[in-house]
């Protein structure tokens, strides 16, 4: 989608990683894929996941909600006990009274950041499946390393080039801002 490649969650694009797991497409009329889903096994429980899901910018509404349903059937029929819609990061953190500072903190940031990562339309989207959600924590050395720990996981989700982008985007759009004030 000329996005930079995300890197973590859990894997990424490579056409020999691909052509080796099953994947689910969505095809036109005339046979162009439009969207597509690898699936994996998880490897403790009988369980499967979908590892890279892609689609173009194009797409007809719908689309992904098909694919994501069409998994959920194969990994019936292949005798899956589960299937793991994966994480949706920040759900939920700082949404009780009382919350610590920082999990407020993080929590504005969910819901402010989307122009680099989309918190809250991810969540949305995997929650109008109904999936049985559990928690996972994120275990820090205290409240100063948290710039650094932020960091870390956005290049471990992301890439190198995130930073990178983030800076052009900025410049590009002080740039658009300034041309409008003259």
């Amino acid at each position: 989608m000329g996005e930079s490649e995300m890197q973590f969650s859990l894997g990424w694009f490579e056409d020999d990683y691909i052509r080796n797991s099953p994947v689910m497409a969505v095809h036109t009329a005339g046979g162009l894929i439009t969207a597509f889903a690898n699936i994996t096994s998880e490897y403790q429980r009988n369980e499967a996941t979908i590892d890279l899901m892609r689609h173009r910018r194009d797409v007809e509404w719908g689309t992904m909600d098909f694919l994501f349903v069409s998994p959920f059937q194969w990994a019936r029929q292949q005798g899956y006990d589960t299937f793991n819609l994966g994480l949706s990061g920040l759900a939920g953190v700082g949404a009780s009274p009382g919350a610590p500072p920082i999990e407020r903190t993080l929590r504005y940031i969910s819901r402010h950041a989307s122009r680099f990562y989309n918190f809250q339309g991810l969540y949305q989207f995997k929650d109008k499946f109904h999936p049985e959600w559990s928690p996972r924590y994120l275990i820090y050395p205290g409240a100063a390393s948290l710039p650094l720990v932020g960091s870390a996981l956005v290049r471990a989700h992301s890439g190198d080039s995130f930073w990178r982008n983030v800076v052009t985007d900025w410049i590009r759009q002080r740039r658009q801002s300034q041309g409008k004030r003259k």
